[in-house]
């Protein structure tokens, strides 16, 4: 009863220390939208920044915080069940398992010729039996299928039945596999810029120059973080490693991140709030102003997915119930989180479409349903509106009475749902217009057109002016007639 309230209180104790990274230890500044090893060089900045090493002979004194079991009070051995007391157990000599334990270094210092700060990295080098410490010797980690050697907690000595490796390995037992493999991910991550020359002896096994690991070391160690996930023991002494020599492991404090670097989601950017970016929703397809040529479509995103907008828009096709993704894309100039609309332009009169809008993050693309809209038929649906003071109608005669010299009308041109650019020609050799074109533009904004009767001779005089073009289901005639 007395073990488990002292653990309790140890938990709740490093509960109340840390729980979570202190704030603003990882940036999300620096780390956010990124994946393999872009995010791998993005940690090691951070958690670079600030190690403080510690002597070799430190460690022994940090141990006392960083690896007592707090159900025993005992120092907090994975190679071994052997209960070692911090101040006397310290190894000197040895002849069997559990007379004592020393400092073992689980990327082996030969592999990196002792070099610092890895030769005391307190995320590198743990308490051990040195008995089996020795047994393990520069051997890498792995999965034994014949065992040579085992120890009093089940740890094994033998040769590697793991695929990618065939030589002699060490194996832990399993609640320990997943505190190792995130150790080895700490140090290709935390020493990106020199783990690939690691490879002495048998560290060309595990370390590399591509990504700092091997695809042996890659495979396993991602195997066995996922069979044994974080633990509190890992995360308290996470919290403890961090007053010390002040950096983290990320592999603690974010688990599955080893999966955006080597493993099952290197397709998909890390984000330190919110490492679940799911694709957006998109509702509600709308259409809007329909002609013959063109439409207005959209639609609504009424969700990021916990990610940042990167484009909307719509896919148009003829096909009725055409794959997402497929068709035509129309996207809007700058993305948008809410409602939002684009003009589609150079369509067929008469013709039955299909659309969905669309919004994209990092997780991929949202769709809404399928719509469909037929535009109009020019023959039927399009009639121009022509204003003089009140609508006048095609045939209208203009009547500028009797004249001793010149004289000028004009009206105001509107139009709607134009395919083009207008004509215009004039009939009466007494008259004249201002333009014999007006660009769809105009005349969609609306243009005022000149008509001139400039009589050179005496008597009745009679004209006309037709309006053609841009798609007008028929010529627009405006009578003309004046006198001298």
């Amino acid at each position: 009863m007395k073990s488990k309230l002292l653990t309790l209180f140890y938990l709740f104790f490093s509960l109340i220390i840390w729980a979570v990274p202190p704030a603003g230890y990882y940036t999300s500044s620096t780390l956010d939208g990124k994946n393999t090893n872009n995010l791998r060089i993005a940690f090691q900045a951070i958690i670079t920044n600030g190690h403080s090493v510690t002597s070799y002979d430190g460690l022994w004194n940090a141990y006392k915080t960083t690896d007592i079991n707090p159900s025993t009070g005992k120092i907090w051995d994975m190679y071994s069940s052997c209960n070692f007391t911090w101040n006397i157990h310290q190894c000197g000599n040895y002849s069997r398992e559990c007379d004592c334990y020393n400092r073992e270094h689980t990327t082996p210092q030969s592999w990196f010729n002792g070099a610092s700060p890895m030769y005391s990295d307190l995320f590198n080098v743990y308490p051990t039996d040195g008995y089996v410490n020795n047994k393990r010797s520069n051997y890498p980690y792995g999965e034994v299928g014949s065992a040579t050697y085992t120890s009093g907690n089940g740890s094994k000595l033998g040769t590697s039945n793991f695929s990618g490796y065939s030589e002699t390995v060490f194996e832990p037992i399993d609640e320990y596999k997943g505190d190792l493999a995130r150790t080895y991910f700490y140090m290709a991550t935390r020493y990106a810029d020199q783990c690939g020359t690691w490879t002495n002896g048998e560290g060309s096994a595990v370390y590399s120059s591509t990504l700092g690991l091997t695809s042996y070391a890659i495979n396993l160690f991602l195997k066995w973080s996922r069979e044994d996930p974080v633990s509190q023991k890992e995360i308290d002494r996470n919290d403890a490693v961090y007053s010390i020599q002040n950096n983290r492991n990320p592999f603690i404090d974010f688990p599955e991140l080893e999966e955006y670097i080597w493993g099952n989601k290197t397709s998909e950017p890390f984000y330190v709030n919110n490492t679940t970016v799911v694709k957006p929703t998109v509702n509600s397809p709308v259409v809007l102003n329909i002609t013959p040529y063109s439409a207005t479509l959209g639609g609504t995103v009424i969700s990021d997915g916990g990610g940042t907008i990167t484009e909307t828009g719509i896919y148009y096709s003829t096909t009725n119930g055409f794959a997402d993704g497929e068709g035509i894309k129309i996207s809007t100039t700058t993305p948008v989180n809410g409602a939002f609309t684009v003009l589609v332009i150079d369509l067929i009169p008469s013709t039955t479409y299909y659309f969905k809008a669309f919004a994209t993050n990092s997780a991929g693309t949202g769709f809404s349903e399928q719509t469909s809209f037929t535009t109009k038929n020019p023959s039927t649906d399009i009639q121009p509106e022509i204003i003089l003071g009140n609508p006048v109608s095609s045939g209208a005669t203009f009547d500028y009475g009797k004249v001793s010299n010149n004289a000028t009308k004009s009206f105001f041109i509107k139009t709607k749902n134009l395919a083009g650019d207008l004509s215009i020609i004039v009939s009466g050799e007494m008259f004249s217009v201002s333009t014999n074109t007006i660009s769809k533009t105009d005349a969609d904004a609306g243009y005022t057109l000149y008509i001139y009767y400039q009589p050179t001779e005496s008597g009745s005089h009679s004209g006309s002016v037709t309006i053609s073009g841009g798609g007008l289901p028929a010529d627009f005639i405006i009578q003309l007639t004046g006198s001298k």
